[in-house]
């Protein structure tokens, strides 16, 4: 068998594996990541390493223990990068956002508070990693890339972690019918429009 014989043949066995164990592994990296973009990432990362390795790695021996090893370890070392790059005061993320929207000046000043406590109240309620993305954004005014690289993860991640929080603020003031007397303020504040 020739060399090229042997690499379509690798290449076709791996092929499989991933049709086969593409999908609940991504499901598996979820539950610890709860990130689609990180845990896509990280189950293509544990193909790669896999194809890398093929020529050590006994194929006789059952796969799945290790596929799910790979992918249970990459996503723990994904988790621990999180809390050794990010240390976010959220509290004082918080309190500057809330500053923030505070500053405008309005005749009402306790409609202002109550819209200010809600959208706090809101954020609070958001997955933690959606409402990280969001106080980078909107509390510290970090851009995009930015937030990307601090919490390592991609900008398409960023945008869909701002969209989300963003729209759960709106239905939240939407709900307390808060947002026709509002919506101006909160746009020139945060950008909720």
């Amino acid at each position: 068998m020739t060399k090229n014989d042997t690499l379509k043949q690798d290449f076709i066995f791996f092929e499989d594996l991933f049709h086969i164990y593409y999908c609940p592994l991504l499901a598996f990296a979820n539950k610890y990541t709860n990130d689609k973009q990180a845990s896509e990432d990280i189950v293509q990362d544990v193909f790669m390493a896999l194809w890398m390795k093929r020529d050590t790695i006994n194929f006789n021996d059952p796969i799945k223990p290790y596929l799910y090893k790979a992918t249970y370890n990459k996503s723990i070392t994904y988790l621990n990068s999180l809390q050794e790059n990010v240390n976010i005061d959220e509290k004082n993320i918080k309190l500057q956002l809330q500053q923030k929207i505070i500053s405008y000046d309005l005749q009402d000043s306790l409609l202002l508070k109550e819209v200010s406590e809600e959208i706090i109240s809101c954020v609070d309620t958001l997955p933690e990693q959606c409402r990280k993305v969001f106080l980078l954004s909107r509390g510290q005014g970090l851009k995009n890339k930015e937030i990307a690289l601090q919490l390592n993860i991609s900008e398409k991640t960023v945008e869909g972690h701002i969209s989300k929080a963003l729209a759960e603020i709106r239905s939240h003031l939407r709900k307390l019918d808060l947002m026709p007397v509002v919506g101006y303020i909160l746009y020139q504040c945060i950008g909720i429009s």
